[in-house]
């Protein structure tokens, strides 16, 4: 089926990709579904850990240790964390290009009435301050390039547990090819 961990992480990481064009094609990227999308990544990565370890097994000449289990596991989440990260950027900075104004605009809301308040309370500097402070911020975190790191450190350890947690059932559970 799959010959090593990069084809698996590869494979999984076009479902994702098709997974998050189809949310987008149906107008449905915003509000409850962030939250859907992170948890069918979480699936996906799950899945592709899964098979990269079985692929391992499969194609290992001999018996392989839990360590030899929890590098293929791994190196497949790792494979997939950076293609993901390529690809949230990818969909953030060309595709979906409004979706972190959107973002932005509560935010920037909420901070013109603080700034509002700042401005009657403790005055023009310390307003100016504020509102400087909080476009900084925003502009920083909202972003594709932030949103692609932060996919991509989050895969990469909920990679890393889920190779660990895999390694040792695929090593105590019968079943799997020794």
């Amino acid at each position: 089926m799959f010959k090593n961990p990069f084809q698996v992480a590869v494979t999984f990481a076009v479902v994702a990709l098709i997974v998050k064009l189809i949310i987008f094609s149906m107008n449905a990227q915003h509000g409850d579904m962030e939250t859907y999308i992170r948890y069918i990544y979480m699936l996906i990565l799950l899945t592709a850990v899964f098979f990269g370890i079985r692929s391992n097994k499969i194609n290992a000449e001999q018996k392989p240790s839990f360590g030899q289990d929890f590098k293929a596991g791994a190196r497949t989440a790792s494979f997939f964390a950076i293609i993901v990260a390529v690809i949230t950027y990818v969909y953030y900075a060309k595709i979906d290009t409004h979706f972190f104004e959107l973002k932005k605009e509560p935010i920037l809301q909420a901070a013109m009435e603080e700034t509002t308040h700042k401005l009657k309370t403790e005055g023009k500097e310390a307003a100016l301050a504020y509102l400087s402070n909080q476009m900084y911020g925003m502009n920083l975190m909202l972003g594709p390039y932030f949103q692609a790191m932060t996919t991509m450190m989050g895969l990469v350890f909920m990679g890393l547990f889920n190779s660990v947690v895999f390694a040792f059932l695929m090593k105590k559970m019968p079943g799997f090819k020794q």
